[in-house]
């Protein structure tokens, strides 16, 4: 074997050895990149995430305020006037829900409640009597919306019953409540705001199961003990019309605390063909329960701006990220909502404040 073929071999040898270790590096970063792609992909906030203060309303006077205050609860206010939807401050834990009892927690109602002034709050809206949507109404009406009406289903008051010293202040929705093809009944607080119950229904949880399903018919005179007590009884979502004047409307809002199959949940569609909702508050957990959601709403309502609300996991201490809610593929949600609506949207985080015009 001559010199020269030995030297070449181990050019070659060489060479091949290089080309190794390059294609191993290529590999090892090539695994790297990906990893951290698929790490971003799931703790990014997708769609426009949203915190701190968002000014939609060019500075506008006349504009509507709507704070996040997770699960449910939203402060919405327009000219001075304050409704409140069934916020959830304690969010008990997962095996805790499942397993043990569970119960509101005075002092972080009052530590998250008091960051904000309800006192004048004139409703209260709770769509269905879960208790991630129940539970924490008594304390927030009692110590810091006083004067606030709890506007429900009759499983709400049942529910709520004689244990939770609200009982004269709940208003039932359940004889005036509205369909897609028949208005309902307006309840008037104050002389600027209205609201008017939609008949609605929760979707399943998964797998077509929904949990804690049920009516309660009598009042409680005991605070339920376990979350299969907190059932959720008739389900509405709620139109609520700020006014500029005796019959003039200055902002019309859509809330609905839970998913529903369209087309339970839609406004009337006399009322929208007179005015089209300014904003919709939609919930995007266990949305792919249903057909057509949010697809059909967005048809439905035609709103200017569109809000997620009931999004993130609510089984998590109020004091850690906001992250979204288990089984729930939030972007495809947000996806399906960018292919049906043009308008303006967000995905707020606890805490958020948004001004819209």
């Amino acid at each position: 074997m001559s010199r020269d073929f030995v030297a070449v071999r181990r050019v070659a040898v060489r060479r091949v050895a290089l080309r190794r270790v390059a294609l191993r590096r290529v590999a090892v970063r090539t695994a790297a990149l990906l990893a951290t792609a698929l790490l971003t992909a799931c703790l990014r906030a997708s769609g426009p995430s949203v915190s701190g203060v968002v000014d939609a309303a060019a500075g506008q006077q006349d504009a509507l305020r709507a704070v996040y205050l997770g699960s449910g609860g939203w402060i919405l206010e327009h000219a001075g006037n304050t409704v409140l939807t069934g916020p959830l401050f304690t969010n008990p834990g997962l095996v805790t829900t499942g397993l043990l009892p569970i119960r509101s927690d005075s002092v972080l109602v009052d530590r998250y409640m008091s960051r904000y002034d309800v006192s004048d709050a004139l409703a209260i809206l709770v769509g269905h009597a879960h208790y991630d949507h129940l539970m924490d109404v008594p304390g927030v009406a009692r110590r810091h919306a006083p004067s606030a009406r709890i506007v429900g289903s009759r499983t709400t008051a049942n529910t709520l019953g004689t244990w939770a010293g609200v009982q004269d202040r709940v208003d039932l929705v359940d004889d005036s409540a509205a369909d897609q093809e028949t208005v309902g009944r307006w309840l008037r607080y104050g002389d600027r705001v209205r609201v008017m119950a939609l008949r609605s229904h929760h979707a399943p949880h998964f797998d077509g199961y929904t949990l804690y399903r049920g009516t309660r018919d009598t009042p409680r005179t005991e605070e339920p003990r376990w979350a299969t007590d907190w059932v959720d009884g008739e389900t509405y979502a709620f139109l609520i019309d700020f006014m500029a004047g005796p019959d003039s409307v200055a902002y019309r809002v859509y809330y609905q605390d839970a998913v529903a199959p369209a087309p339970a949940g839609f406004a009337p569609d006399a009322l929208i063909a007179e005015r089209p909702v300014d904003v919709a508050i939609l919930v995007p957990a266990t949305f792919d329960q249903v057909d057509w959601h949010p697809e059909a709403f967005i048809e439905n309502l035609q709103p200017r701006y569109v809000l997620l609300g009931h999004w993130e996991d609510f089984f998590s201490p109020m004091d850690v990220p906001t992250h979204s809610m288990l089984l729930t593929d939030i972007r495809h949600f947000e996806r399906r909502l960018e292919r049906v609506f043009d308008g303006e949207w967000w995905r707020p985080d606890r805490w958020t404040e948004l001004r819209l015009r």
